[in-house]
């Protein structure tokens, strides 16, 4: 897929929500990271695990 592609798609999504905006810029990260070595998959996904964890801990009363 191109990337123009997703940007419509988050474009799209942002404008439904930011949830789904989210979702989708997670989803176009699944993507990509299907083409890449696991190890490097692996450290991506934690890394992007202990970035929302962090949002989440600075939202959450």
């Amino acid at each position: 897929m191109s990337s123009n592609y997703w940007t419509k798609e988050i474009k799209r999504a942002d404008a439904a929500s930011p949830k789904t905006g989210a979702t989708r810029r997670m989803d176009r990260l699944r993507s990509t990271l299907q083409h890449v070595d696991p190890v490097i998959a692996n450290r991506a996904w934690r890394e992007a695990a202990d970035a929302i964890q962090r949002i989440t801990d600075r939202y959450t009363p």
